[in-house]
């Protein structure tokens, strides 16, 4: 996990507080660049293969690309609590992004694939959860009025329900230990507690 120092909602803007979650970045994560309210804004061809940045509430925005009216400005992802939809919704160009939400901490290159790779861990789970609950315990109808009865029940032998049990924990586990596994190895991005 990436966990960058974040400025309070309610001091976003505060040119004296982005200086110091700007500094606490830069020693926290000399791999990354940061860059503060006093730094020019990177040049275009920067962004080749850097598409996202961190903002100081530890928000995350995309550069917007194609042949839009919009193309270069910043977008956000996600949800601010505290800002309207029409702002939350509406591109700004780097000087103002860094200006209102700055410091701008940019992602490692493998940060989309590593997300996606956790999301289909987790869908594959969920996946097999649903499986799961439709074959072994009859939970559901499919399109018709039939119930599917349970394949284990009160009157089920205790060695095919053993037999049962080991087989759900066993995918429970196999699915779990894939989502350990990408989540482990991922550099997501958490929050870490307000610098001031």
């Amino acid at each position: 996990m990436i966990q960058f120092p974040t400025l309070a909602a309610d001091r976003a803007g505060d040119r004296t507080v982005q200086l110091t979650v700007t500094q606490a970045r830069r020693s926290q994560h000399p791999d990354r660049t940061t860059w503060g309210p006093d730094d020019p804004a990177p040049a275009d061809d920067y962004w080749d293969w850097q598409e996202f940045v961190v903002d100081g509430e530890g928000d995350l925005w995309i550069r917007l690309t194609g042949d839009g009216p919009h193309k270069g400005q910043w977008q956000l992802r996600g949800y601010k609590p505290r800002l309207p939809f029409e702002e939350k919704s509406k591109p700004v160009p780097w000087q103002d992004l860094a200006a209102g939400y700055g410091p701008l901490t940019n992602l490692p290159s493998d940060w989309y694939r590593q997300r996606n790779e956790i999301l289909e861990a987790i869908a594959g789970a969920m996946s097999d959860m649903d499986d799961i609950l439709f074959h072994a315990w009859g939970a559901h109808t499919l399109g018709t009025n039939r119930d599917h009865l349970p394949l284990v029940d009160d009157d089920t032998a205790d060695d095919d329900i053993v037999r049962h049990a080991q087989n759900v924990a066993d995918r429970l586990t196999q699915q779990a230990a894939k989502i350990r596994t990408s989540l482990a190895s991922a550099h997501l991005v958490t929050p870490s507690e307000h610098t001031s």
